[in-house]
């Protein structure tokens, strides 16, 4: 079973493993980035794209859509505490499939 590198305590379900190391995602940003696992909150409109993990910093890096779309480091810590309305935990999409983020960069939602 793979080892649970970010996770909530809300449930043991799937979709609370937020990064694994079967992830094998880079400690550094590599210079054509891959958005490897999406994280969403269910009760709002915000998604973290994320293509680095640094295990020891406990920051990630990627593309994060919400107020706007904007490049940068992820406080895994806030992101893992974060609840949103009705106390919902952010969530990791099961299905998603890996993409470059620069086509994530100015899709349009619809």
């Amino acid at each position: 079973m793979p080892k649970d590198l970010e996770y909530s305590t809300f449930q043991k379900r799937p979709c609370y493993r937020y990064i694994r190391e079967s992830d094998h995602l880079p400690a550094e940003p590599p210079d054509n980035p891959m958005a490897l696992v999406k994280l969403f909150d269910p009760t709002g409109s915000w998604t973290w794209y994320i293509a680095a993990y640094d295990p020891e910093t406990r920051t990630a890096w990627g593309l994060v859509d919400g107020f706007e779309k904007e490049y940068g480091d992820i406080s895994m810590p806030e992101l893992v505490a974060m609840r949103g309305r009705l106390g919902l935990p952010i969530e990791r999409d099961l299905y998603w499939k890996s993409k470059p983020l620069s086509e994530l960069e100015f899709r349009v939602a619809g």
